[in-house]
């Protein structure tokens, strides 16, 4: 069979496809109210219990039929993001593991797309190293600036990214989920395997891991992240990030970041001194 690839964990972030099935079926449990047995599946499938029990158990390994895909997808209410990382792990990564590709490359032009921009905007490889920023993005966050800059290990591991994301929990369980899906499919990429491990040595990034082994995510556009930053005097702001992928960096994102503004709601007014 195609895609065989071991069941199990490990402290880089791998994920067997009995691990997978799992936390799907808990995941899934917990959202219905009541347990999705084995054999629910199983029979979903046209397989026997035993048959299935094995395959979580991780005594079968196998490449899964797009039937199979959508079939188990239905039934524990898959989102697309979590049936294509079961697609991924069951087929032992996907086509970007597999591609050897040159460093990424600043073209002249993104530099000019980039600098163009009045917002703070920055580049990212794959493994989320910063290849570019702008000066907006430079004086808002000089932690971009410095030599072999990482945006995961910053928010993830530094106290200034724990100061200064007012919901950092919340912001850090996006970025475990977006690794979680880069781990499914680039099992294999040393640099991201580090990456992982290194940042799951914060007790809080681990227990983030633990608890959400169901939760993908492939991109963060559209987030907002509510922060304190220095520039601003230490007053409240709100960020949205807005995603672009250059299509000749393969793996790289441009983030734009917006600041929203709050506004007082319809009829309301702000109150006055006496």
């Amino acid at each position: 069979m195609r895609g065989v690839i071991k069941d199990g964990s490990s402290e880089g972030g791998s994920t067997g496809v009995g691990v997978l099935l799992r936390a799907f079926r808990a995941s899934a449990s917990a959202t219905l109210g009541r347990p999705i047995l084995q054999r629910e599946v199983a029979d979903a499938l046209h397989r026997s219990e035993r048959w299935y029990r094995d395959l979580e158990g991780g005594m079968i390994t196998r490449t899964f039929t797009r039937h199979e895909l959508d079939t188990i997808g239905t039934l524990l209410g898959l989102d697309r993001v979590q049936r294509r990382a079961l697609f991924l792990v069951s087929n032992g990564g996907g086509l970007s593991g597999l591609e050897a590709q040159e460093p990424p490359r600043i073209s002249d032009e993104l530099r000019f797309l980039l600098d163009q921009q009045p917002f703070p905007a920055y580049v990212i490889d794959a493994n989320w190293n910063v290849l570019a920023v702008n000066t907006s993005m430079a004086a808002l966050f000089p932690w971009s600036t410095a030599p072999e800059a990482n945006l995961m290990r910053w928010l993830l591991l530094s106290d200034e990214a724990r100061d200064q994301h007012l919901n950092w929990e919340a912001d850090a369980e996006v970025c475990v989920r977006m690794l979680r899906d880069a781990a499914v499919d680039r099992p294999h990429d040393p640099d991201l395997q580090q990456l992982i491990s290194d940042t799951r040595q914060n007790p809080a990034v681990r227990d983030l891991w633990t608890r959400g082994a169901a939760d993908f995510a492939d991109h963060y556009d559209g987030h907002i992240l509510r922060m304190t930053l220095p520039l601003f005097d230490g007053q409240v702001t709100e960020l949205v990030t807005h995603v672009l992928q250059p299509a000749g960096l393969p793996g790289c994102r441009m983030t734009v970041l917006t600041q929203r503004t709050t506004r007082e709601p319809a009829g309301e007014q702000p109150a006055q001194a006496d």
